[in-house]
């Protein structure tokens, strides 16, 4: 197909593929995250103030009710939101509740911003059908005994002892066994868990079947009864929780950062400036910046993207909330402010590797491209894929192995190289020499029995090997011969020639033998001999015409 194609149009064709398949070879991929956060742009987030008729059933469902059989029924809604109305995801908020229902006692927890008080009060409310069923306790440092105190009881100097507040809760809950109580412990790894509870009750929360004597008095988990503990995730708590904890007060439950949270304040913000008589012109750029999606997209990668450095270089326990600072960062020109809180956040608890802007470079090369992740190219992947399988190393050893051996070896051929041409420019010039007749024959080959010898002594060092000597001496030894050649014609002639002038005089026939001669060797005289015979010759000749005439 290709036979009647000139290779040059061959060339032309294959240069434009060879280009485009290292363009694509080079090119990176764009980011997953990327292409998520683009999605979820354009994307209606489900908040639980959308979801009416769904929080009415679940409503129904935890106090065993009847299923609502009218749409549109907010009763449930205004009863777990009556103060304002956060922006909490509903998935996350069914999740959540349903979670509760099953184990009964759990730990929300979360970092700063993420809202786990607001979702452990929201879900507190809605299984409390009163505030009568709801008991809110917010914890403090320092103040552990004082707490077991207010809440599990006291004795009087007397010796009587006085129930505290959770104790007179409990009460209540046997009282109406068929209603569920809450309480909402927030900040509670601010305190020791063990001494709020007190060293009996911390024993039957291991076992809730059992009882315990408190006061003289017998003391048991009520069934109907319900635990949130809302605690702050990572550094900067008063007490490590582990096992031991989690087994009394309830399973983990981690509340990360929402980036559908995150967006639905930003919709929310720009529709409480859209309502705005008037507006500011710092209002106006606000505005203007919720309702670009260029602009939105890069912020919301760079929330979810820096969260996720922060978490691979520390911990969950590090990242940034939708509800934090981070949520004021939405401009463009907002992005180095972003940055800077998640540095400040980070190294404000000390960690032994401070966070630094530059931690944040693949990041900005991301937005800097328009989604495209570093190191993500065909050639890049291949060397990762190397790298984790454990292969670029060998290969790398190798690789450099065999570059240093030919680095070696063209060095060492090229020090040979430049030797033999030292060498062999040395023959040349003394050739060139004899043809000029600077030196004679013999001198010629004398000295050329010298570079002979010196070119024997470097093979027998090893700096020329045997067949680079054997062919630097063939041709040397043809240069000989054409020397010696040269030698024997330049005598033969002068032998010839001197025969022919025994009676000085050179007649017609011997300038024509000597002639003769002379154009047959004439390839193997050097040029300048050949000359000088042929005109030593002619002169002869034409001395002896005259000579005649």
């Amino acid at each position: 197909m290709f036979s009647s194609i000139p290779p040059t149009r061959i060339y032309w064709f294959a240069i434009p593929v060879l280009a485009l398949l290292l363009w694509m070879g080079l090119r990176n991929q764009t980011d997953p995250l990327w292409t998520e956060t683009d999605t979820l742009l354009h994307t209606p987030t489900l908040l639980v103030g959308d979801a009416v008729d769904s929080l009415q059933h679940l409503f129904a469902e935890v106090h065993h009710l009847p299923k609502p059989t009218r749409s549109g029924d907010s009763s449930a809604l205004r009863h777990i939101m009556y103060d304002y109305s956060p922006t909490i995801e509903w998935h996350k908020f069914a999740e959540t509740v349903r979670q509760l229902q099953k184990k009964r006692f759990m730990v929300i927890s979360g970092v700063t911003g993420v809202g786990s008080t607001s979702l452990s009060i929201r879900v507190a409310r809605l299984f409390a059908r009163s505030k009568a069923q709801l008991m809110e306790i917010k914890c403090a440092p320092q103040f552990d005994l004082e707490y077991h105190k207010k809440y599990i009881g006291w004795e009087h100097a007397d010796g009587k002892f006085e129930q505290g507040k959770l104790l007179q809760f409990w009460d209540r809950c046997r009282q109406n066994p068929n209603q569920p109580f809450i309480a909402v412990i927030d900040n509670f790894d601010k305190i020791n868990p063990e001494t709020f509870f007190g060293p009996e009750i911390w024993e039957i929360l291991n076992d809730r079947t059992t009882s315990a004597v408190v006061g003289g008095r017998g003391i048991s988990i009520p069934e109907n009864f319900y635990m949130i503990s809302a605690t702050h995730l990572g550094p900067g708590s008063h007490v490590d929780l582990n096992e031991e904890h989690f087994k009394r007060i309830g399973r983990l439950h981690i509340v990360g950062p929402s980036t559908r949270e995150l967006l639905a304040r930003l919709e929310q913000k720009a529709s409480d400036l859209k309502a705005m008589p008037y507006r500011h012109a710092a209002d106006e750029k606000k505005l203007a910046a919720l309702q670009d999606t260029a602009q939105l997209l890069p912020y919301l990668f760079a929330f979810q993207k820096a969260n996720s450095i922060v978490q691979k270089l520390y911990s969950d326990g590090y990242q940034l909330g939708q509800s934090s600072n981070v949520k004021d960062y939405f401009r463009k020109e907002d992005y180095p402010e972003l940055k800077k809180t998640f540095v400040n956040h980070v190294n404000a608890f000390h960690p032994a590797r401070p966070l630094v802007p530059d931690d944040f470079d693949d990041l900005d090369y991301t937005i800097k491209h328009h989604g495209r992740q570093p190191g993500t190219n065909f050639f890049a992947r291949q060397i990762q894929f190397l790298q984790d399988t454990g292969y670029l190393v060998e290969i790398t050893v190798v690789a450099s192995t065999a570059l240093l051996t030919a680095l070696i070896g063209w060095w060492v051929f090229r020090n040979r190289e430049l030797l033999i041409r030292s060498y062999g420019d040395r023959v040349r010039e003394l050739f060139i020499q004899f043809e000029r007749q600077e030196i004679s024959a013999d001198q010629a080959a004398f000295h050329m029995e010298e570079i002979k010898k010196e070119v024997d002594q470097l093979v027998v060092r090893r700096k020329l090997n045997y067949t680079e000597g054997l062919y630097f001496l063939a041709f040397i030894e043809d240069k000989v011969k054409r020397i010696e050649f040269a030698k024997n014609v330049s005598e033969n002639f002068l032998d010839l020639f001197d025969s022919f002038m025994e009676d000085n005089y050179l007649s017609e026939n011997e300038y024509l033998k000597i002639k003769q001669f002379l154009m047959s060797m004439r390839h193997k005289l050097p040029e300048e001999v050949f000359n000088q015979f042929l005109q030593k010759t002619e002169d002869t000749y034409l001395a002896g015409v005259k000579t005649g005439a």
